[in-house]
């Protein structure tokens, strides 16, 4: 299985590769043979590397780092350290054309591997692939689609294998996933300053042999808008609803509300605060300031009893975010930024015999703290 995955994943590589090529050869092909046509199309390729510290790579809760430090749970643990150095390359190309009249079409290939440098579980790689065809100079949509071919999450107990073999290590399993996602926006400027985006983003997540009841379909529908309030400064605010459905069964023929599997379906609301500063030049440098919080309440829809799935029933997990970005502009190709990220999780149950193993089990805490750099080129 997991081989049929990375030829998938080489494959889209590849073909992205190639279809980028042909329109670069295509479009400069038809700039020559139209002598009325002066624009000439712009392809942009952006390398970037980046390095942070993550204290709390699988988000365990303060249980599991104590169990972790105290060799408890033997078979639970396929890590050497709960924290790590992450490296991530990543490269981005696009190139620009304009079809319709002089309006932009963009297209965008990415590629990202996140690497852990003691952890090598669980380093993955991201694919995206995006087109954006402007239809005014301020009203445009984009189609986009991304992939994660491997994502470990951590070890858990498979249930199946408890009940043949007990409660002995061999019953923990990789807890892993694919991710595919396509998404849709609208992004139109309205008086002047004002942009508003309508996202609409469809992700499917495929788990592995041992959890496929956690197989789902996520909706989710983000309004986001931006503000300047005077030059160099804007403001962003954004709520996004989330509908997941998860499978909520591993065997042919069961149904989702009568299986003795866990159910993570869920809804969530969430809601985004941004500040983005041009600080004044620096030794005529540019450099800006980029400040994010989020905040989001998550619901379990299971209907499950809180006997039958103490995990998800009743479950309202709160969760914020902080992110901090200051980058600044070396030359005009080359860029720098450091970061700092702190998430944190607060869980709970409304069925009450539950709700103190669901916050020792999920609730958690997490900082980053790193730097980046970029090269850009335009020709």
């Amino acid at each position: 299985m997991k081989s049929r995955k990375i030829n998938r994943f080489m494959q889209v590589i590849t073909y992205a590769a190639v279809l980028l090529f042909i329109l670069s050869a295509f479009s400069a092909g038809s700039l020559k043979a139209q002598t009325n046509n002066k624009q000439k199309p712009v392809f942009n390729i952006s390398a970037g590397l980046t390095s942070m510290y993550d204290d709390n790579i699988l988000k365990y809760s303060d249980k599991y780092i104590d169990r972790f430090l105290n060799n408890e749970d033997e078979g639970r643990f396929h890590i050497r350290t709960y924290d790590d150095v992450v490296i991530s390359p990543e490269l981005e190309m696009s190139t620009s054309y304009r079809f319709i009249r002089k309006l932009n079409t963009t297209f965008t290939a990415g590629y990202r591997f996140t690497s852990y440098m003691i952890n090598s579980n669980k380093s993955r790689s991201y694919i995206n692939l995006g087109l954006r065809q402007y239809f005014t100079r301020k009203a445009s949509i984009k189609i986009s689609w991304d992939y994660i071919p491997d994502f470990y999450v951590r070890h858990f107990r498979d249930d199946d294998w408890v009940s043949i073999y007990g409660y002995t290590p061999e019953t923990f399993k990789p807890f892993s996933f694919a991710k595919e996602s396509y998404g849709a926006e609208v992004m139109y400027t309205f008086f002047k300053n004002t942009r508003a985006k309508l996202i609409f983003d469809y992700a499917s997540y495929y788990y592995n042999a041992h959890f496929t009841e956690y197989d789902c379909n996520n909706s989710a529908w983000e309004l986001n808008i931006r503000q300047t309030l005077y030059k160099g400064l804007k403001a962003e605010a954004g709520y996004t609803f989330t509908s997941s459905v998860a499978k909520g069964s591993d065997e042919p023929g069961e149904i989702r509300q009568y299986s003795d599997d866990s159910d993570g379906s869920f809804e969530e609301d969430a809601f985004l605060i941004r500040i983005l500063w041009d600080l004044p030049e620096f030794q005529k440098h540019r450099h800006t300031l980029d400040v994010k919080t989020e905040f989001s309440k998550r619901y379990s829809t299971t209907e499950k009893s809180a006997v039958l799935d103490p995990l998800h029933a009743g479950r309202v997990d709160k969760n914020i975010a902080l992110n901090v970005n200051y980058s600044l502009e070396i030359t005009k190709t080359v860029g720098l930024a450091f970061f700092y990220n702190w998430y944190s999780r607060n869980a709970r149950s409304m069925a009450e015999e539950n709700s103190q193993y669901v916050s020792e089990e999920k609730d958690y805490g997490q900082s980053q703290i790193g730097i980046s750099v970029t090269y850009s080129m335009k020709y």
